[in-house]
């Protein structure tokens, strides 16, 4: 007990404030009671942005400082370039860019970044717009033209991402609108429904084990691995001719010609969107530097990672984002209707938009910002200090193998970043006020060369499917919406258990 004690008095002897931990457990129970976002914005509210806890009896330093940000995140990025990671039995699961380190992670990152570049999101462009259609046209059954009706829209917007996954990474339809029992979509949504005891299992059981439980996280993995197993199969062996703009046959591509990408640029409409707040001359340097290897070449397992990592991480998350924006707009109808005046002007004749149009939408873009920084759908950016470091002038020296964490969503909700920071307001992110948002206190797809690599498809996405949405529908707050969204108990993402909402045709 004196040496545990000794452990978790760390950050005291050392002068950092944080709450106090208890034996064996450190700080991990508070997050386990309340939802870590909650327990993140108390902390720093009665901490400072700067303070330690501790997992078990391992110390963690927390920086809400955006100048500590940036030096951790960009200009020192080379010493932390690296998440902590414990291997699982599974290398698919452990060659995705998520949870590679090292070289690795940055050969497999410059060969995958340019699969995401504006060229490459331009032919995905009508592929979103089919799934789009197919929403649109499951929406006109649910609603009908008759009096508002109440939807939990996490559920048909999760159907809707479902959709645009699985086209735009593998050319495969689930329907998910008709078919609710398709395998494919029945297991990648258990991923993001783990219960507590699952969870718990997780830790505590080996993997092996864990294979006996049918529901299990490590089952449902294996089934979704080797259906895109399959599929990647099939794209080697195409012999028809058919040609593919999806995920899956960009990495088929890259693996024919690793240097097929080497010339991808970046469209200049991009830099219309808020989400380049973080950038200068000194982030794009240091990105260029950090992936710049001329090792070019990816397994077939790191592929297989790559794909599954993208039906993952863009399921949920976009269809979180969605659902918070239409649960903004009911809340706030004079928003709504600028934003419907906006949309509707800038569509053709056809009720169409196009994809250089939709980037340059300015309050769509700010009413997305705004939506991303109240519901980040991210808690939190972590990352493994590769030498002793010296953090700043704060006095405070990050050792070697220590993990240190910036709470994005209590960034997000701090008043002294954001005034009436509860108090929703695209107005923030508007081009004429854009300047005073202070650079690295906006970060719903984290900073630096480690930043979210799927950040310009989820935009896309996300603002296609809602322009088409509010110009054809009306949201409004019933009896059943929650004020505020209570949220699921998750350790790294942000997820409402429910938004409902009112929805009618526009008239």
């Amino acid at each position: 007990m004196r040496f545990l004690s000794r452990k978790l008095n760390y950050w005291s002897v050392r002068g950092v404030n944080g709450p106090k931990p208890v034996p064996i457990f450190g700080n991990v129970l508070q997050l386990f009671v309340k939802p870590r976002p909650l327990v993140e914005k108390e902390w720093i509210h009665k901490y400072g942005k700067i303070y330690g806890y501790y997992v078990q009896n391992n110390p963690i330093l927390t920086i809400a400082e955006p100048e500590l940000i940036k030096l951790v995140l960009v200009k020192n990025f080379h010493l932390f370039a690296d998440r902590r990671h414990e291997e699982s039995s599974d290398p698919i699961i452990d060659n995705s860019l998520t949870n590679l380190l090292g070289d690795d992670w940055k050969r497999v990152r410059s060969i995958v970044s340019p699969t995401f570049s504006s060229g490459k999101m331009r032919k995905m462009y009508p592929m979103v717009r089919q799934c789009l259609t197919d929403f649109m046209d499951h929406l006109e059954v649910i609603v009908g033209d008759g009096e508002a009706v109440e939807i939990d829209v996490k559920q048909v917007f999760g159907n809707f991402t479902m959709d645009v996954i699985t086209t735009c990474a593998f050319a495969t339809k689930t329907n998910s609108h008709k078919e609710l029992n398709n395998p494919f979509v029945v297991n990648a949504k258990r991923i993001f429904n783990i219960s507590a005891l699952q969870l718990i299992s997780l830790i505590v059981l080996p993997n092996f084990a864990l294979k006996w439980i049918e529901s299990s996280p490590i089952n449902t993995l294996q089934f979704l691995i080797k259906n895109v197993r399959q599929i990647l199969a099939k794209r080697r062996l195409n012999k028809d001719g058919d040609k593919y703009n999806d995920f899956v046959q960009l990495m088929v591509d890259l693996h024919k010609d690793p240097h097929i990408n080497d010339n991808a640029i970046t469209d200049p409409n991009d830099v219309n969107e808020a989400h380049h707040l973080n950038e200068g001359a000194e982030e794009l340097l240091v990105q260029k530097k950090a992936l710049n290897t001329s090792n070019k070449y990816m397994s077939d397992t790191e592929i297989l990672s790559q794909a599954l990592m993208f039906l993952l991480a863009g399921y949920e998350t976009t269809a979180t984002a969605l659902s918070a924006s239409s649960y903004e707009l009911a809340l706030n109808p004079s928003v709504q209707q600028k934003l419907y005046e906006e949309i509707t002007a800038a569509m053709d004749g056809d009720g169409e938009i196009g994809y250089e149009e939709l980037a340059k939408l300015p309050f769509l873009d700010a009413f997305m910002s705004e939506t991303l920084r109240i519901h980040s759908p991210a808690i939190r950016v972590s990352r493994l200090a590769a030498t002793d470091f010296k953090l700043g002038d704060t006095g405070i020296t990050i050792k070697k193998d220590q993990m240190i964490e910036v709470p994005v969503y209590a960034i997000h909700h701090c008043e002294d970043f954001y005034p009436n920071a509860e108090q929703f307001d695209p107005d923030r992110f508007m081009p004429h006020n854009r300047h005073k948002i202070i650079p690295y206190t906006y970060l719903p797809f984290g900073a630096g060369p480690r930043s979210c690599i799927g950040m310009r498809f989820a935009l896309m996405e996300a603002k296609l499917g809602l322009a088409h949405i509010v110009s054809k529908y009306r949201f409004s707050a019933c009896t059943h919406t929650d004020v505020p969204l209570n949220y699921k108990r998750d350790l790294k993402m942000t997820f409402p258990k429910r938004i409902v909402v009112a929805i009618e045709k526009r008239r």
